[in-house]
């Protein structure tokens, strides 16, 4: 009887866990889960745009996945999807980002089997012949400086006729992203999940 009491405390307390999902720089932990939230909630509005089911074999790149937040809600909803991650895992962006923190969320969510992450860089690495479906990516581009311009470019070469990009971050008025980014996509949908910090938007894209 101990050892079967022991058994099921052991199991509750490793069920009970939770994914840790980090605190973004100039934040805090609570501030980061609401809006994480508000995020979640922008992304699975945008999902519902795009012409894949729920239970259609996705095949995801998550651009600067951090501890996997997109990368677990994208396999949630698209319940057969293959979901990879990549990211340097060394920006400030996001504290105390590590690869293997990331792996360990996706265990802890149950996810472990269809979501992967790796070392990557947007700037360096080339994902263009693996044939990716859709490209995600939240509150990464901005935080390339002017170097997001041809990072953008390189997302577009990419993509194949049929994939989409959701591109969630701070577009800011005035530095030109948008303008730039309908000039090589066409824009299908501009979300507002109405963050009260910045002016955060998540864009539909596809290639023009």
């Amino acid at each position: 009887m101990v050892m079967k009491g022991s058994g099921t405390l052991r199991r509750t307390r490793i069920g009970a866990r939770k994914p840790d999902f980090g605190t973004y720089h100039h934040s805090t932990p609570e501030r980061s889960k609401r809006s994480r939230a508000l995020v979640a909630q922008g992304f699975l509005e945008a999902f519902d745009m795009l012409p894949f089911s729920t239970g259609q074999e996705v095949d995801i790149l998550d651009l600067g996945c951090g501890l996997g937040f997109l990368s677990c809600v994208c396999a949630k909803f698209y319940r057969r999807a293959r979901v990879t991650g990549i990211d340097t895992f060394e920006h400030a962006s996001l504290k105390d980002s590590s690869l293997e923190k990331a792996n360990e969320n996706a265990r802890i969510m149950g996810l472990s089997d269809r979501v992967h992450f790796e070392r990557g860089d947007i700037l360096a690495s080339d994902y263009g012949d693996r044939g990716f479906d859709l490209f995600v990516s939240n509150l990464v581009f901005h935080n390339l400086g002017r170097r997001r311009f041809g990072a953008y470019s390189r997302l577009l070469s990419w993509m194949a006729p049929n994939s989409h990009a959701l591109l969630g971050d701070a577009f800011r008025e005035g530095k030109g992203d948008v303008k730039r980014l309908s000039n090589i996509f066409r824009i299908e949908k501009e979300i507002d999940p109405k963050m009260s910090w910045a002016p955060y938007k998540i864009l539909v894209l596809s290639k023009a």
